[in-house]
């Protein structure tokens, strides 16, 4: 016991202490330690397959809610107690409508606690009977028809929200496709009888009266109305689609002129079922210079400027110019580009260069003009064009000076999803071009190449990429061929493993001398291993023969690693050539797009 000189005084410290022991939590005398009033929650579900599993985690407040932390105790036991509820709610879109949940909270030693639901769904709800009727102007509209017939759930189904929701949908998209903007259900229901476990579907959908495309006006300032007109693939007073108003807000944002392009259908200003479209156009910077520099193993160091002048005048005239620097390949280019000549989305260029292209196999100096026609159809690209060609060339045994006079035509078709990296993907391409020895040229040919690209994705983060090419040259003389009309595989977006351009039919002296026939293949997974990075195995094959075959195919095998820039996927990949002897290692790096 303290006691004076001093006074209490003298013992604050030692009482203070003793007050500050009794005050711990789970420290009073003879007493067990008391819990803290948060906890963490781990939820455990058992009795469900995935995909109703995350339905009922993401429903589950309980579940959501220990996403973010520990929880006050008393917040925790009612959530618990909700369960049932959320859990039922859950369940009901996958046609479960009578289930069983045994649960249970216990603590887990600390500050967790364990909220466990062992859930028996019951058996899932039959649908008696599907109702669905069409009633409009349009119900005998084949579309309609056939989404009504092969409408997702059938009497005898197991009763799916999912599948419900996505037949109505169907004649919704069909019908707003279609110009019939006042469509809508005038029955829609699901009547659910719990205790025979049986439901019957109800859909009665008006299509109502199909609008029509009304006048277009344009808010811009720097091209004049007629040349924008020419723009709009439809006219005034055509039965309205959706296709067609996205073909022409597409057709309108590829061009050079604009920052920003919104369309606007004005469904409330409809007069006689017509709808005015409002464009509003945010003009571009009228003139941009681009400067960019890089690295790639098949090019070494390159560099690039350009100019682009967006318009000249009201009437939408554009051109660019732009030089390219690299160890393999300098070129000059230039194009002039008149918009909207032969079709809404038509442009016409006229192009000029020059180039020396020096890779491993060949050296070449080319001269060009050509002009093309590139214009919209349907969902593809199509260029056709007019190319006067005439090359200085050297390749193996083979040298001289080549003059063409080339017709071609150009189709591709590329779509992809909208995220930063691309999911599910595809471009496909087609390009012919020939000449004859009577018509300028020095030689006669005809030339075919087909290629493709798929993305798809396996898991949330693994991805499967295929890429295909493939081509042939009809042509007798052959060794008349400049080194840009012959086919060469190798490289970066090739077959990795090899040099650029370094696989090809070879001479008597065996130096590469390229093919009539190009054959191209690879098949690459990636899995993104944290934001932004991943790693990836691939496998390539390809030849450029005298004869179409698969038979010489020579093989890489590889791994790399993936970033996923803003602009593209930089690849940096190392590959195995295994068809060669010793299977050697080369090292090869990339950037650009999946599609």
């Amino acid at each position: 016991m303290c006691r004076e000189p001093g006074g209490f005084r003298d013992c604050n410290w030692y009482t203070g202490l003793i007050l500050a022991w009794f005050a711990l939590p789970g420290y009073a005398a003879g007493q067990e330690p008391v819990p803290r009033p948060e906890a963490r929650v781990r939820v455990e579900i058992e009795g469900l397959n995935a995909p109703i599993e995350r339905n009922v985690r993401a429903v589950l407040e309980l579940a959501r809610a220990a996403e973010n932390g520990p929880l006050p105790r008393a917040r925790i036991g009612q959530l618990h107690q909700r369960a049932e509820r959320d859990i039922g709610v859950a369940l009901e879109p996958f046609g479960f409508y009578r289930p069983e949940v045994e649960k249970s909270l216990t603590e887990n030693g600390g500050d967790e606690l364990i909220a466990r639901y062992v859930i028996d769904p019951g058996p899932a709800v039959r649908l008696r009977s599907v109702k669905v009727e069409l009633q409009g102007p349009a119900k005998d509209m084949p579309a309609f028809v056939q989404a009504a017939t092969e409408f997702p759930l059938q009497a005898g189904d197991t009763l799916r929200h999912l599948a419900y929701e996505a037949g109505k949908l169907r004649l919704l998209t069909i019908a707003s496709d279609s110009g019939y903007l006042d469509a809508d259900f005038d029955t829609s229901a699901v009547f659910v009888n719990r205790d025979d476990g049986t439901a019957d579907a109800v859909v009665r959908f008006n299509t109502g009266d199909r609008f029509f495309f009304g006048p277009v006006s344009f808010e811009q300032t720097i091209l004049a109305d007629a040349t924008l007109r020419k723009r709009v693939p439809f006219r005034e007073g055509d039965p309205w689609t959706q296709r067609r108003l996205m073909e022409f807000q597409t057709g309108l944002a590829e061009d050079p002129f604009w920052a920003r392009v919104e369309v606007f259908p004005e469904r409330e200003k409809a007069e006689s079922l017509a709808v005015p479209i409002k464009v509003v156009l945010e003009p571009n910077n009228r003139r941009e210079i681009e400067l960019g520099v890089g690295y790639g193993t098949d090019t070494g160091p390159r560099g690039r400027a350009a100019t682009l002048w967006r318009w000249f005048n009201v009437r939408g005239h554009h051109a660019q110019a732009e030089v390219k620097l690299a160890t393999v390949e300098q070129s000059l280019f230039t194009q002039y580009t008149i918009p909207g000549v032969g079709h809404s989305t038509g442009n016409l260029a006229f192009i000029a260069g020059y180039a020396r292209r020096d890779p491993s196999t060949s050296r070449s100096r080319i001269l060009t003009g050509a002009a093309r026609l590139s214009r919209g159809r349907l969902s593809w690209r199509e260029t056709l064009s007019l190319t006067y060609h005439r090359e200085s060339f050297g390749v193996g045994v083979d040298s001289g000076v080549a003059t063409l006079l080339l017709a071609g035509g150009h189709w591709e078709r590329s779509r992809r999803d909208a995220g930063p990296i691309t999911r599910r993907g595809l471009r496909t391409r087609l390009e012919l071009r020939g000449g004859m020895d009577r018509l300028v040229s020095s030689a006669s040919l005809l030339q075919v190449k087909a290629g493709a690209d798929v993305v798809r994705g396996l898991m949330p983060r693994m991805r499967l990429l295929v890429r295909a090419d493939v081509g042939y040259t009809f042509t007798s003389e052959f060794r008349e061929l400049p080194p840009t009309l012959r086919f060469f595989t190798g490289g970066d977006r090739s077959v990795r493993g090899f040099r650029y351009e370094g696989i090809g039919a070879r001479d008597s002296l065996g130096t590469i001398i390229g093919g009539q026939a190009l054959v191209v293949g690879s098949i690459e997974a990636d899995y993104q291993v944290m934001p932004g990075w991943g790693l990836a195995v691939f496998t390539d094959a390809g030849n450029a023969e005298s004869k179409l075959t698969i038979r010489n195919l020579e093989r890489s095998v590889g791994t790399g690693v993936r970033y996923f820039s803003p602009i593209g996927p930089i690849r940096l990949d190392v590959a195995f050539a295994v068809s060669r002897p010793g299977s050697p290692m080369r090292l090869h790096l990339s950037l650009g797009p999946d599609i």
